[in-house]
């Protein structure tokens, strides 16, 4: 089989994975918990589908990354270094928002579960800062493309 055709499969299959696990958050039905907050019946199930997803697009880079590397490590050491340096720079601006990132606790009404406590809070700081600088730096680039490609 074709590369292109068994990626569209792949393709097909996650989708209609998403669109199942989606369709049975929003139209499944809920339950009320204790506190008197209403929660849909298949909120573990679309956690777990967009955890598969995240670690799948995680493992799946990682291997072309390290694919990459070995490549062009043959034919050139120098062009090789190239993805590993963006690497780190990600790695660097992930870690600046850690830093950055606030430890206070939230103030939330009926809940009483172990995850507002600095560390998840300053992570999810993390992954919020580090989501609008990489979306900001991408509107940069496209802009800066744009204008370069009509000054040329």
């Amino acid at each position: 089989m074709k590369p292109a055709k068994f990626s569209k499969y792949i393709l097909y299959l996650l989708l209609v994975v998403c669109l199942v696990a989606g369709g049975l958050f929003f139209f499944g039905g809920e339950v009320v918990s204790a506190s008197g907050v209403k929660i849909p019946v298949y909120t573990r199930l679309l956690i777990i589908v967009m955890v598969a997803l995240l670690g799948g697009a995680l493992l799946v880079t990682l291997l072309a990354l390290i694919a990459r590397f070995i490549e062009r490590f043959r034919r050139s050491p120098k062009l090789a270094m190239r993805p590993v340096l963006g690497f780190f720079v990600f790695v660097f601006i992930m870690f600046f928002c850690w830093l950055c990132g606030s430890e206070n606790l939230l103030s939330l009404q009926g809940y009483g579960g172990t995850y507002n406590t600095p560390v998840w809070l300053k992570l999810t700081d993390m992954f919020l800062y580090t989501t609008y600088i990489l979306i900001g730096g991408a509107v940069l680039l496209i802009i800066g493309f744009y204008v370069v490609r009509k000054v040329k």
